[in-house]
């Protein structure tokens, strides 16, 4: 967002040139204000306004005292006590104004200091520590460059037509949880049968119920234990186009009793459920043949599911891409408080340009405002000398491009704005010269 232009300075000095030559003092006669004007303006009809009527009478009986001709760019008495009247004036408007501008300062001021805190803190996150796959703790910078070289390893073999890294949808790995739970009312089932449990008399087979449970509970913790961690395990020995690669030697040991104990619990799994449907079937009264065609049947189906589970856990993606899951997952947190901290900042930057535009209205209408009492002190000494003619009948005016807190007669009445100025540069310096400038005075303090 662009800052506002930097507004120059407006000086005090008077840069507009004074009259060259003043006229002697000459004696000069009385001027009265016409009676009629003096009734209609007492009528508020004008010329006069009926504010002004007793000054501009005070003016011309001061002038008739004088009794001599005046040059335009001197001041009676009267005359000077009416332009300080509006240089105070003047300068009463010009305190409101720095009030208010100081207020929208203290505001600038607050909020820029947040600013530079939201900007520190956004500077210091890829400083901010981290854990890594291994447990190391990493910087940020360190993760991402980490994130960087994986993810690229992960392109460019998945390019070259590899199936290691292949990964499976995701609403199927949330669902397999939930594939895991259909086990344990189906073992406190089995185990029950085992147990002798009555479930006409629960209240009487208290122990056994709570037995079987037990067993049920563990059989289903341990089948998705094992499913789950020896698939994930077993994932290190993918080769690239997606099958086990046991290793020679005694390092097969393990990979190779991983599998089996993952074939044992799946078959188990199956054989468990066929004996039961066989059991039920043949305690009903049912055929032989009945009952094993539909103990194969669910036999096979436990199978499957648990194959299913493994296989998920197994062919999901590579350790290369469980790496890179856990760098995102440690980093997610981190974008979430980047984004937060950018936002804010774009807020706070939003915030100083809106100081920065009221600070300039406060300003902008301030002068504007000064100039009133000062004009208004020139339009009476104007219109009263316009009757007793005592200064002749020229008047020294200001040019039209003075500065705005001028009055309208020559010599100029300024009114001191410097801290008008100051306020308003406040306001528009730019951000690096804010630094370096409070470096300066910090080194300076030191």
């Amino acid at each position: 967002m662009s800052a506002r232009p930097t507004r120059p300075v407006r000086s005090t000095t008077n840069t507009i040139p004074k009259p060259a030559v003043v006229e002697p003092d000459s004696p000069k006669g009385k001027q009265g204000i016409p009676k009629r004007e003096v009734a209609s303006s007492m009528a508020k009809r004008g010329p006069i306004l009926f504010k002004w009527l007793v000054v501009i009478m005070a003016l011309c009986s001061e002038q008739w005292r004088i009794g001599v001709k005046r040059a335009a760019n001197k001041y009676s008495n009267l005359e000077a006590m009416i332009v300080s009247k509006g240089i105070a004036g003047a300068e009463e408007v010009r305190d409101k104004g720095v009030k208010k501008l100081v207020r929208v300062v203290e505001q600038f001021d607050q909020l820029r200091g947040e600013l530079s805190a939201f900007r520190a803190e956004l500077a210091k996150l890829p400083t901010h520590p981290v854990v890594g796959v291994r447990g190391e703790v990493l910087t940020v910078q360190q993760l991402e460059s980490r994130m960087a070289a994986v993810s690229a390893l992960v392109t460019k073999e998945t390019d070259e037509g590899s199936l290691k890294h292949r990964r499976v949808p995701r609403l199927l790995v949330r669902l397999i949880p939930f594939a895991v739970l259909l086990d344990l009312p189906i073992l406190i089932y089995f185990v029950s049968e085992v147990f002798n449990v009555d479930w006409h008399a629960l209240g009487q087979s208290v122990v056994p119920l709570l037995t079987s449970a037990v067993f049920g509970l563990l059989g289903t913790a341990s089948i998705a234990v094992a499913l789950h961690y020896a698939g994930r395990d077993l994932k290190g020995y993918k080769d690239e186009r997606g099958h086990i690669a046991l290793p020679k030697g005694q390092a097969r040991v393990v990979p190779l009793t991983y599998l089996v104990l993952s074939i044992l619990v799946a078959i188990g799994s199956g054989v468990t459920m066929a004996f039961r449907i066989m059991s039920d079937s043949s305690a009903a009264g049912n055929g032989s043949v009945a009952g094993a065609i539909l103990g194969v049947f669910f036999a096979v189906i436990v199978m499957a599911l648990n194959v299913v589970i493994w296989s998920v856990n197994y062919r999901d993606g590579s350790t290369q891409t469980d790496e890179l899951d856990h760098h995102t997952r440690q980093l997610l947190p981190v974008r979430q408080g980047e984004r937060r901290l950018e936002k804010t900042i774009g807020q706070a930057v939003s915030g100083l340009d809106r100081l920065r535009t009221s600070g300039a209205h406060i300003y902008d209408t301030t002068l504007a405002k000064m100039s009133d009492p000062l004009k208004a002190a020139d339009q009476v000494i104007l219109q009263a000398r316009s009757y007793h003619q005592g200064c002749g009948i020229e008047a020294e005016l200001v040019a039209a491009s003075a500065e705005p807190v001028y009055g309208l007669l020559l010599p100029p009445k300024t009114v001191d704005t410097s801290v008008l100025d100051n306020l308003l540069q406040e306001l528009q310096r730019p951000e690096d010269q804010r630094t370096h400038s409070a470096k300066a005075e910090t080194e300076v303090e030191a």
